[in-house]
């Protein structure tokens, strides 16, 4: 039965947004709640998913300019259980999450934000609400397609990364706990007791180069640009030339100023002076001659400006068995930022040289090349034949699907990962192309936001083997039965696994508290659990009847 704008019942999820994002997750959601409601607010009709959207069961379409109270009244917010804020604005997701509270305050609130540092401070504002990146939940698909791994998974969690790896992988005293697999069950097992595969947290390491190494850098690129390397023997010749003249007689102090005028284009006729020394004099002309163009060409072309300002980095002509991530946007920024926590060597391809992630790779230590990945010298500079794999993550479906190709001309053995927009278009690609991965960003974010916004406290969910794990905040109530009790008596035998404990709402996260730490009413607690350990821990952190 079709539910149309017409109908009175109440929803029970309100999604507002415009984009595939929003038909992915209607989908979701009424796939998993057989008697749920979804209603849809949406700008306009226009979208190539509406059709889609239209024929989805106990899904209301309804269309406004903006998301003001009545339009969120109409939509059914202050009955529903949740409101999922899909536009890309942060601005303006933060601000209809505002009105939305001012008619539900116990409503959930799941909010897409880039900016997740904006997000982690602002869910204090609200009873219940999470903020997710699209770019974040997107960017471990990448990942694992760009590493070869099929399983694992990885997640950002304010400046860290909690990822599953192999036991023996994980370094000393990352390790939050072993995971290991029993009759389809994942079980959570304390730090070496077994488990073929761990869960740890990786710290970001930025690049902070030393003054010495910079000017090294800088010397190292300046000896592999053709003009500079000519300007600096025409400078030589100018110097050998002011040496020969002190041989020949001429005072330090003379030699010098008659080389700097010969050269800069004033010599004057001396008829009375040497043969060698009018040798020399003509000789210093034509240098200097030559040296003007190579100056203007040097100028002209940007290269102090522009290719010396990005030679920040390594250099990616050392580079081998790296990651080229073509289009630094927001999901790309994501996939660069998390590959470096995890050890991996990126090297940066971007168009623009204003894109985003400019500034974070040159943070991370990460070289970029600034140039289009359809050009082949573009790849050819970002190393891609020495390249383990080539994500191409720009905002053009031609472009990554041109550049897919070209990469794929390459190597037979080269990983080229790619971003489609439209989820048949990726369908149908990873079918014609063989051995290249076709991910569609929404389906991929799908999932996380359906999760959150049916599932308490959860923020976020990593995948083992199929099976999935929740990351959820978990706040100490009063006359709760974790007030008193240490933060270990929270971990829940093979069910869950507290990694960090924020002390006050707004305080920065403790990572890996001390498990003798004694809980307090507001504490809460970041945890990593299975299904039935969330439920059971929740349950224990809200306030006894009285």
């Amino acid at each position: 039965m079709h539910v149309h704008e017409g109908d009175r019942a109440a929803p029970s999820f309100v999604v507002c947004g415009d984009n595939p994002l929003v038909y992915q997750l209607a989908l979701q959601l009424v796939t998993r709640f057989a008697d749920a409601i979804v209603t849809v607010v949406l700008p306009h009709r226009d979208g190539g998913y509406v059709p889609q959207l239209e024929r989805l069961e106990r899904v209301r379409i309804q269309c406004a300019d903006r998301l003001d109270e009545e339009t969120l009244r109409r939509a059914g917010v202050a009955q529903a259980r949740a409101l999922v804020l899909v536009d890309q604005a942060d601005v303006e997701n933060f601000h209809a999450a505002l009105r939305a509270h001012e008619l539900n305050a116990r409503i959930r609130l799941v909010i897409r934000m880039f900016n997740t540092g904006l997000g982690f401070r602002i869910r204090s504002l609200f009873a219940d609400c999470v903020v997710l990146s699209i770019s974040e939940i997107a960017a471990p698909s990448f990942i694992a397609a760009a590493l070869g791994e099929k399983t694992l998974d990885y997640l950002r969690l304010g400046e860290r990364t909690l990822y599953v790896t192999g036991s023996s992988d994980a370094p000393a005293g990352k390790i939050v706990c072993a995971l290991t697999e029993e009759t389809g069950n994942i079980r959570l097992l304390p730090p070496g007791r077994g488990g073929g595969r761990a869960l740890a947290l990786a710290d970001r390491v930025l690049n902070l180069p030393s003054r010495r190494g910079h000017w090294l850098r800088v010397a190292r690129y300046l000896m592999r640009n053709n003009l500079v390397r000519l300007m600096l023997a025409l400078l030589t010749l100018i110097v050998i030339v002011c040496a020969l003249m002190m041989v020949i007689g001429n005072a330090w102090g003379d030699a010098i100023y008659e080389t700097l005028l010969d050269a800069a284009g004033a010599a004057q006729p001396e008829p009375t002076r040497s043969g060698i020394y009018k040798i020399l004099q003509v000789g210093v002309v034509f240098i200097g001659l030559a040296l003007t163009p190579v100056v203007t060409a040097m100028v002209v072309g940007g290269v102090l400006r522009a290719q010396l300002s990005e030679q920040i980095g390594p250099d990616p002509a050392d580079f081998t068995d790296h990651v080229v991530v073509a289009g630094l946007g927001n999901v790309g920024s994501r996939v660069m930022e998390q590959l470096r926590d995890l050890g991996v060597r990126v090297v940066g391809l971007d168009f623009d040289e204003n894109a985003r992630g400019i500034a974070l790779a040159r943070t991370l230590g990460v070289p970029v090349v600034v140039g289009q990945a359809t050009w082949e010298d573009s790849l050819q500079a970002a190393g891609v034949q020495r390249a383990r794999a080539l994500v191409l993550l720009t905002s053009s479906d031609a472009v990554n699907l041109e550049a897919a190709l070209l990469g794929q001309s390459y190597r037979d053995d080269l990983r080229v990962v790619l971003r489609l927009s439209d989820d048949d278009l990726a369908e149908r690609v990873q079918k014609s192309l063989g051995k290249a991965v076709v991910r569609s960003v929404f389906q991929l974010a799908a999932e996380g936001f359906a999760a959150a916004a049916a599932q308490q406290r959860v923020i976020a969910t990593l995948s083992v083997n199929g099976d999935t794990l929740m990351v959820a905040e978990i706040p100490v109530e009063p006359d709760s039965a974790l007030v008193g009790t240490p933060i270990h008596a929270a971990d829940l035998s093979e069910q869950t696994r507290v990694i960090a404990l924020q002390r006050a709402v707004g305080a920065e996260l403790e990572w890996q508290p001390d498990p003798e730490t004694a809980l307090a009413v507001g504490n809460q607690l970041v945890v990593v659990a299975t299904r039935t350990g969330l439920h059971e821990l929740l349950s224990r952190s809200v306030g006894r009847p009285q």
